[in-house]
């Protein structure tokens, strides 16, 4: 890189290296097409050069079309919640993910890149034990059941895409867009979606499936069908003779309710094949709406970061999803960052 191709006026704390190429706290990411970070504690990406791509995902896209300060926040400045401060609802579906890749002979790693165990899961997350008993319960249920799945995948395979930019662009703007994100199993042919979810519903629409679910079958031309299977968060209340009862007898009676009825708990359910989920084909997805989609949300990501145009949408700040507050509220509310509650990411650099 050239000193040229930093805007010096964007960051406050830009000091040119010793050669006069770079700011001296510039770090080269992984990927060369990718914008590098800042080596300043306090920051992630670095805000000084726009003439790399900052790499899309179905989840960063959500961010910014909800709200272009989130992505911001999450996307630029790195900042996340912390594992203890997350909600209940991921908290359990983290650990359901963690369990299941387990079971099916993968190893679980933290942000450090060291293997860990549930338990370590358990105590990084600090997840509410009766919490921790619905997965436990699910998990038993699941084993005893003898779900069956089908052989020869492959665990946590990552996304890769890039994309042309084929539109009009101005000069000295990134030519193409790179999209990363990861399947939870894929096989030659297809992939399988796990989720832990108290509203299974909302994964058998196409509709709202189309950005996540069409993003992964964009990655790989050779993909004609995914299966969504999720499975319903256990619900049953603590009342009644139930009040005083403990994580291991909760733990029991889901068991026993999730056995008694496991279609409920695992939406398509065939007692013969021992599966369940929901099938859905390529031919159900619009690649090429999708495909243009991301060109022009990048665009706008481009603009906005040329621009400065990370302005607050105030009316999803108590509604990120219904009934769910942005979980950058307070960050937004008081201007401060607190420690307690957020961090900066990991950097994924070069060296």
């Amino acid at each position: 890189m050239q000193l040229s191709d930093f805007d010096q006026s964007k960051c406050g704390k830009f000091c040119p290296n010793t050669q006069f190429t770079a700011c001296q706290f510039y770090q080269e990411a992984e990927d060369e097409l990718e914008n590098g970070f800042c080596s300043l504690p306090d920051f992630y990406r670095c805000l000084a050069t726009t003439t790399k791509v900052i790499p899309l995902s179905y989840s960063s896209v959500s961010d910014f079309l909800t709200c272009h300060h989130l992505y911001y926040l999450k996307a630029i400045r790195g900042i996340r919640t912390r594992d203890e401060q997350v909600s209940a609802p991921l908290k359990m579906g983290t650990l359901w993910d963690k369990v299941l890749q387990k079971y099916l002979g993968g190893k679980i790693y933290n942000d450090a890149g060291e293997e860990i165990t549930i338990p370590d899961v358990i105590n990084q997350y600090q997840i509410d034990p009766m919490d921790v008993a619905k997965v436990k319960g699910i998990y038993r249920a699941y084993k005893d059941l003898e779900v069956a799945v089908e052989p020869g995948y492959d665990l946590q395979a990552k996304i890769d895409l890039t994309i042309p930019f084929d539109k009009v662009w101005g000069n000295r703007a990134p030519v193409e867009l790179l999209v990363t994100g990861f399947y939870d199993r894929k096989y030659p042919t297809s992939f399988v979606e796990n989720k832990f979810s108290s509203r299974p519903d909302n994964y058998f629409d196409t509709y709202f499936l189309q950005s996540q679910i069409g993003t992964y079958f964009l990655a790989d031309p050779d993909l004609e069908y995914c299966i969504m299977e999720v499975v319903r968060v256990p619900d049953l209340k603590h009342t009644g003779r139930f009040k005083d009862e403990g994580p291991e007898d909760y733990q029991e009676r889901i068991y026993q309710d999730v056995i008694s009825r496991p279609s409920f708990y695992f939406p398509g359910w065939d007692p013969i094949r021992r599966r369940y989920g929901k099938k859905y084909y390529r031919n159900e997805f619009n690649m090429e709406d999708l495909r243009s989609r991301y060109l022009h949300i990048f665009r706008e990501i481009f603009d906005a970061r040329v621009m400065e145009g990370w302005y607050r949408n105030d009316r999803a700040c108590n509604n990120i999803l219904p009934g769910i507050s942005c979980d950058m509220l307070s960050c937004c509310r008081n201007g401060v960052l607190s420690e307690n509650v957020y961090q900066i990411r990991k950097k994924k650099t070069k060296f």
